[in-house]
């Protein structure tokens, strides 16, 4: 039984490495040819297409590594078929149930280092892509479009525009009293980080306390003023990104109430939840395909199954990415858009294996 696992372990992650990076290489190749003309245009030149390339590996390797275990699971089990290897596990006693639980250490540890890579790998990656502003990180970056919305020591800071890693533009500072009316806003044209605060230039004062709907002018402050906080260039990074595209840590700070970046905390417990819970997935649709594929006719190839099992994995993701639009969103709570599409093809599968048993 030992040397069938290991031979089937074996199998499967060579599968599984294969297919990564046969996908990694397609889908960056057609990323970087789509935004060749941002990359053209920041000055950039050939290198800079495979720095994209490298950059927007870990993001696309966590969109897309649950797709890459499910069809290595099928091609396992295509191979298995075709070389009647399948026949002589039935043979052996070894049902589609002790198939499953020969697989699952590969699978649970290939989804495991999947995540530790995402996490160790995709935050640097995506902060070096908004220093760089290619592509969809030109909106998914502090823009006018999407402004940047933060609460430091008592003010409501408003940015519209990244110059740089250490540069904010287009700032607005909202001074609030202690009963949390606005009595002052400063217009700022430039924030540099200079460690460990930030040097404010072009700044203008609005008076708001006592206008009672009076007209006032902006007055220029001399340069040199000072942004004392504890945001940093990093920090500020962060708040600007995309929930998924944050490590696991930095989910669970904005998750918590009164740190949340960019979205609201809920969008961070989901993806924070989704990530962790991506293992257990991967277990069950081992399960699915481990049933879907029990073929032994004596011409059966494993093509018709492998279709099918592909559709599957593509009706998994479009499930599980609709209850992600809507946790994400506040449309559903967090936990049940976790839950339901496990929860469906986890029953499915159960049902699938146990019929094979009977048959």
């Amino acid at each position: 039984m030992f040397k069938l696992a290991a031979y089937i372990t074996k199998t499967f992650i060579f599968t599984w490495l294969t297919l990564v990076f046969g996908f990694l290489a397609l889908i960056g190749l057609l990323d970087s040819l789509a935004n060749g003309s941002d990359i053209v245009k920041s000055g950039g030149g050939f290198s800079d297409t495979f720095r994209y390339m490298f950059l927007r590996a870990p993001v696309i390797f966590d969109r897309i590594f649950v797709f890459t275990l499910v069809v290595a699971i099928l091609m396992v089990f295509v191979k298995l078929i075709r070389n009647h290897e399948l026949v002589a596990f039935l043979g052996f006693g070894i049902s589609a149930t002790k198939q499953v639980l020969l697989l699952t250490p590969a699978v649970i540890g290939a989804s495991l280092v999947s995540i530790l890579f995402v996490d160790i790998a995709m935050a640097p990656a995506v902060r070096s892509l908004q220093t760089w502003g290619i592509g969809e990180y030109k909106v998914k970056n502090i823009t006018a479009d999407n402004p940047l919305w933060l609460e430091d020591r008592g003010r409501i800071i408003r940015a519209t525009d990244r110059g740089g890693f250490d540069t904010i533009n287009d700032m607005k500072f909202f001074f609030r009293d202690e009963n949390g009316n606005v009595d002052q806003i400063w217009h700022v044209q430039r924030a540099v980080y200079q460690g460990p605060n930030w040097k404010l230039t072009g700044v203008e004062q609005l008076e708001v306390k006592g206008a009672d709907g009076e007209t006032r002018k902006l007055d220029p402050l001399p340069d040199g003023q000072i942004w004392e906080t504890q945001q940093t260039p990093t920090s500020i990074a962060r708040l600007a990104a995309e929930p998924r595209d944050l490590s696991l840590a930095e989910m669970r700070v904005f998750s918590k109430r009164g740190n949340s970046g960019s979205k609201p905390s809920f969008a961070y417990k989901f993806w924070h939840a989704h990530r962790i819970t991506r293992p257990i997935a991967a277990f069950l649709l081992l399960i699915v395909c481990a049933a879907l594929m029990q073929r032994t006719g004596r011409e059966d190839t494993g093509n018709k199954t492998l279709i099918l099992g592909i559709t599957m994995a593509f009706v998994f993701l479009i499930f599980d990415g609709a209850m992600a639009t809507f946790a994400a969103s506040g449309g559903v709570a967090v936990w049940p858009a976790i839950a339901l599409p496990l929860l469906v093809f986890g029953l499915g599968g159960a049902f699938m294996l146990l019929r094979t048993e009977t048959l």
